[in-house]
């Protein structure tokens, strides 16, 4: 039974990272910018109720350069299967998408 939880956590991560991955390509792609080093690193894992039932809620951070070659950085929600935000911190502003209506 352990392994089976081990190996379901195993294939729902590298899901969730593969899916915030190319999310956040597309989305730095459509503004002009790079996706850096094509990485993401977690930074939050909790489990979270989303319409009522209790999923893993994941958050993740990436960088980014504009045309002008500044850094930046953003984070990537990830909930119950899908992305459900995308902040990017640039110039001193703060810019979010949802991706899940209310």
């Amino acid at each position: 039974m352990i392994m089976g939880l081990i190996g379901y956590y195993w294939h729902n991560q590298t899901s969730a990272l593969d899916i915030c991955r190319l999310t956040g390509k597309k989305l730095t792609q459509q503004k002009g910018w790079a996706f850096l080093d094509d990485s993401l690193i977690q930074v939050r894992l909790r489990i979270k109720s989303r319409r009522g039932k209790l999923s893993l809620f994941r958050e993740f951070q990436f960088e980014f350069s504009d045309p002008d070659a500044r850094r930046y950085r953003g984070t990537i929600t990830h909930h119950g299967g899908v992305v459900t935000e995308i902040k990017y911190f640039r110039d001193n502003e703060i810019q979010t998408f949802n991706f899940i209506k209310s």
